[in-house]
């Protein structure tokens, strides 16, 4: 029989384990009762942001959200239009980053009147007059920062920043499945794009996502992770209805709850690696 590390270490003679379980960050004792304020029992959380190398600078990172009907788009330079006779456009908003796939216009292209189901205006844009006979997707570029953050405790390396652009309303706000810029989607394009050096990236599960949370604040470690998403995913599917996810909630005391999994206005991600 092979015992674990952990079994070895102690057989070893080496006392104590090798990990031990988070702070959960409450640090007032509200009564009378031995609660947790009073024990305070745990390892703190400790991060370092690395952001030299391959995790300085920034990477474009492009995601597929729209393929329009076979000889549904148009170019048009005279008033630098994209329009669609299906009108599924309206996905894209202004000041969004655009890319193509014509290979007369390709793109990039910055939305300067989005939001209409329509068109698309690209004031800036040079484009070739073109009505093109098969399908054409189209894409939203972000520029995404190669930082990353090791968590000192579990060895998991977070990506820094969640996506701001991306999404039904480009605020990164995405669906968990059922889209072509769903989350899982967005996670492959950072792969694909090797954002911060790696191309392992994934969506965190309900524990390594509930390691990032601190019970006394609704935001996340504010130097480790300078933008804190209220709504959250994790890619584990709630046991009570297998059409949700569990998502964080920093409203509701960071509660873990269960989320339709198709919802695509509602929840953001981060993104992980190791474990």
């Amino acid at each position: 029989m092979t015992l674990s590390d952990l079994g070895q270490t102690h057989k070893r003679g080496v006392s104590g384990y090798t990990s031990k379980l988070l702070k959960t960050g409450q640090t007032t004792q509200y009564n009378d009762e031995l609660d947790d304020g009073y024990y305070e029992k745990g390892v703190a959380k400790s991060f370092t942001v690395n952001s030299t190398g391959a995790q300085s600078g920034t990477t474009n990172v492009v995601l597929a959200h729209y393929i329009s009907g076979a000889g549904a788009i148009s170019f048009n330079n005279t008033t630098k239009k994209i329009t669609d006779s299906g009108s599924g456009l309206a996905i894209f908003k202004t000041n969004d980053v655009i890319l193509t796939s014509s290979a007369n216009n390709p793109g990039p292209f910055t939305v300067t009147t989005g939001n209409v189901a329509g068109e698309i205006v690209c004031s800036g844009a040079t484009f070739v007059d073109e009505t093109p006979e098969g399908a054409i997707t189209l894409y939203k570029r972000e520029t995404i920062s190669n930082n990353t953050v090791l968590d000192n405790n579990t060895g998991l390396i977070w990506l820094r920043y969640p996506s701001v652009k991306v999404g039904l309303n480009s605020n990164g706000r995405m669906p968990w499945t059922g889209q072509i810029y769903d989350i899982f989607a967005w996670c492959a394009a950072c792969n694909s794009a090797n954002v911060g050096g790696y191309n392992d990236w994934r969506i965190p599960n309900f524990f390594e996502l509930l390691s990032l949370i601190s019970i006394s604040s609704t935001a996340l470690d504010s130097t480790a992770f300078p933008v804190s998403p209220n709504y959250l995913w994790t890619s584990t599917t709630s046991r009570l209805n297998n059409s949700k996810a569990i998502y964080r909630d920093a409203y509701q005391d960071s509660q873990f709850m269960g989320y339709s999994k198709t919802d695509g206005v509602t929840c953001q991600t981060m993104l992980v690696r190791g474990g």
